[in-house]
């Protein structure tokens, strides 16, 4: 597993060029200021060579009689980004070096300075706190971002900042990550000087005009340990949990700065960080959140496409509706001209006015200047003519899921366009390679499966077609990072990734419904589990009768595929009745929506109707219902999900598992803490657990369809082949290398046996 993890990723030790670049530099000014400089492009990360070579070349200053003071500073923009993210694993059993570094500079008997030339971030600031003053430049930020990573500033950062800045501001700081600018950060008492010419020159002006003073040595403020008695740490913790309610990292942190404000010595503060510290690294929490970190920079990778991506200068956009508009707000914000067309004038002018009227709201609220909103509008040109497509680089179609409206509209935008124009779908299932078979040139075509509402969600699935070139789809990729998505590249399967592992999800919350469970009870389940909003609500909001008009159009009411199973009546009874959800509002009722929830603007309730509804679909099927236990919700929810996506990458449709999780994590709500599905079923679950209990619950869904006639046959719960291989694996007790997920692992060695199969197969 190790050899075949590691695939072509390098087993060799750094080359002598790479340990070179990641060091320090010492110059002496003709001041008598000894100057040594953080040298790891392009965020002067805090590697273990770096720290290697600061402790070698910071005692020669210390020890250098002609030398006076000491300044640290980064090279080029950045100060420090704080640690190597990278090395993290190896803490586990190495320990860090960072500590020396951090008291080495503390306890120089020569005064030091950070020059903070650019962004100081988690180690990085902790690396200026540990100097005995510190002088910024007028754009610099600082900031303590270690909790987005599930951890705590390790680098004593939890004890030294409450001896220099107040307590709120650093409880805000380590809690939410927040960059603080120079000024402000100023004037809180992190920053001693905020330099408007050269740094390093005020640096070294102001250490040659001070004595040491070690922050390690000051008492933490009167006022922050009245502060702290007072309930200042118990609000913060209580406003995290709010938040984020699952995430360890927070609680941790006020344990560090309760011990910083209490009366015990700094060591002994010191003590308690990396006791907490140590705790948070080697739990599984920060596992998954260091793991999406990686995932995030993993997926704008695609093996085997390197062309240059085509410019986009303007783009044409068809479907003015929901969906478009937002996908037009998103190029605008860019700066980028976009010609949004509909086929009706009031259809458009409703388009334009929604666009309007988000941004006119956040003009009101103070987010947008007037000028800043009429430069926006003006960006948005609308029209009802395809000629006007003429100059645009790129159409993206976003109209009704109707198979023949795309496929005409697919026309007559080959028809207007530039030959090279790329031209892209938005369909949420329905097959391209079929819309794509429409045009002389079916390689200008991709997937860009753009989440409502466009303009908020992060998330961008992009769908390699079977004829799309290299340099359309290096394109959908690099427009993706233009308008700021986290943009993952899959295959072209019913559902994609995301609405094809959706789907079980949905069907199995119906099921338990059916089965005993109540609907809040579903909904709440999957909350407790860490989804941002349980399946029921869910169905409100998006809308009960996408999947209800699907079938209705295709005439058959029993259809199921990949994105959609039964049972259907519950939901087929809401859509005849015009409940679908949130969109439908009640005036009979005072109700602005109503579907399985009876929706008064923020608050909502079960519908005593559907209540009633679901107890004579129980007795029209002959189900007695039963108490169903939330863990069993919980199974039936996400084991469900979680084969379906072992069933995607073992068909070919997505390049690794890290992606499938970056599609749930930003489009669908799973709790990053979970680092998403394939994460939490590897390193949370096991996947014995999840092999065994899908075995069970098989079962159970055979003998329901074959022995009840109201129900139809479904196959979720076959485990996938993937599934059990991985299991396997595990169970040997073979591990790859740190970093690099069981499944990858397995993935590639059916890759290196010839056994892959799908779009990205060869790659």
């Amino acid at each position: 597993l190790a050899q075949a993890a590691l695939g072509s990723r390098s087993t060799r030790s750094l080359s002598r060029s790479f340990v070179a670049a990641m060091s320090t530099s010492v110059t002496v000014r003709p001041d008598g200021v000894g100057v040594i400089t953080l040298t790891n492009p392009p965020v002067n990360a805090l590697a273990k060579a770096l720290i290697a070579s600061f402790k070698t070349e910071f005692p020669k200053l210390v020890n250098d009689p002609k030398v006076k003071a000491i300044v640290v500073t980064g090279a080029g923009k950045m100060f420090c980004g704080g640690a190597e993210i990278s090395e993290f694993a190896t803490l586990k059993t190495e320990g860090s070096a960072l500590g020396d570094m951090i008291n080495l500079l503390d306890q120089s008997p020569k005064t030091t300075v950070a020059a903070i030339n650019g962004l100081a971030l988690g180690g990085g600031l902790e690396v200026a706190l540990a100097c005995h003053y510190r002088v910024a430049g007028e754009k610099v930020a600082v900031a303590l971002p270690e909790v987005m990573l599930g951890l705590l500033p390790g680098g004593q950062g939890t004890q030294r900042l409450p001896r220099v800045a107040p307590l709120p501001m650093c409880i805000e700081m380590m809690l939410t990550g927040k960059q603080i600018k120079a000024p402000q950060a100023q004037k809180a008492g992190i920053l001693d000087v905020v330099s408007k010419g050269d740094v390093v020159s005020d640096a070294a002006a102001f250490a040659l005009a001070n004595a040491p003073k070690p922050v390690s040595q000051r008492p933490v403020p009167h006022g922050n340990r009245m502060m702290a008695v007072a309930g200042a740490l118990e609000s913060g913790q209580l406003m995290a949990w709010n938040q984020s309610p699952q995430m360890l990292a927070p609680p941790a942190i006020i344990r560090c700065l309760r011990a910083a404000c209490s009366k015990g010595s700094f060591q002994e503060g010191v003590a308690v960080e990396q006791e907490e510290f140590k705790k948070l690294l080697l739990g599984v929490q920060s596992a998954a959140l260091r793991h999406l970190f990686f995932a995030e920079r993993a997926c704008q990778k695609v093996p085997g496409v390197k062309a240059t991506p085509t410019p986009l200068k303007k783009i044409g956009i068809v479907g003015a509706g929901l969906m478009g508009g937002g996908i037009a707000m998103c190029f605008a914000q860019k700066g980028i001209p976009v010609v949004l067309k509909d086929a009706k004038q009031e259809w458009l002018d409703a388009g334009v006015k929604k666009i309007a009227d988000l941004w006119g709201s956040q003009a009101k609220r103070g987010r947008l200047t007037q000028e800043q909103y009429k430069g926006l509008m003006g960006l948005i040109k609308p029209t009802l003519r395809f000629e006007d497509f003429a100059d645009v680089d790129m159409v993206i179609e976003a109209v009704p899921e109707i198979m023949d409206l795309k496929k005409e509209v697919f026309l007559e935008i080959e028809k207007h366009c530039k030959p090279d124009a790329i031209i892209s779908t938005n369909t949420s299932g329905l097959n391209i390679d079929d819309i794509a078979k429409v045009l002389k040139d079916p390689s200008r075509v991709m997937g860009c499966h753009f989440f409502s509402p466009a303009n908020v969600m992060q998330l961008l699935e992009n769908i390699r077609t079977k004829d799309a070139s290299e340099q359309t789809l290096a394109t959908g990729m690099a427009m993706g990072k233009l308008i700021s998505k986290k943009t993952v590249m899959v295959g072209n399967c019913d559902g994609f990734v995301g609405n094809r592992m959706i789907a079980p999800y949905a069907a199995e919350a119906r099921m338990l419904v059916e089965e005993g469970a109540e609907i809040l009870q579903v909904d709440l389940a999957a909350q407790e589990f860490g989804m941002a909003m349980g399946p029921m609500s869910l169905g409100d909001l998006v809308g009960q009768e996408l999947f209800w008009k699907q079938r209705k159009a295709l005439n058959d009411m029993k259809r199921q595929t990949k994105t959609y199973y039964g049972p259907y009546e519950l939901v087929d009874w809401l859509c005849e009745l015009g409940r679908y959800g949130m969109k439908t509002p009640d005036p009979k009722i005072k109700a602005t929506g109503r579907g399985l929830f009876i929706h008064r603007g923020r608050d909502k309730m079960v519908d005593p109707e559907v209540i009633a509804k679901v107890e004579e679909i129980r007795k029209a099927k002959g189900v007695v219902p039963r108490p169903v236990s939330n863990e069993e919700i919980c199974e039936r929810l996400f084991f469900p999900l979680i084969n379906e996506g072992f069933k995607i990458l073992e068909e070919g449709f997505a390049i690794r598992s890290s992606d499938i999780d970056i599609v749930y994590i930003f489009g669908y709500g799973f709790p990053p803490a979970k680092g998403g599905p394939m994460f939490y079923a590897e390193n949370y679950l096991g996947f014995a657990k999840i092999l065994e209990r899908l075995k069970v619950y098989d079962a159970a869904a055979k003998a329901r369809y074959t022995k009840n006639p109201h129900y139809l046959p479904i196959d979720y719960f076959e485990p996938s082949k993937l599934l059990e291989e991985c299991a396997a694996a595990q169970a040997s007790g073979q591990t790859p290398p740190p970093g690099v997920p069981i499944i990858d692992a397995v993935l590639y060695l059916r890759k290196k046996a010839g056994k892959a199969v799908g779009p990205f197969a060869k790659l």
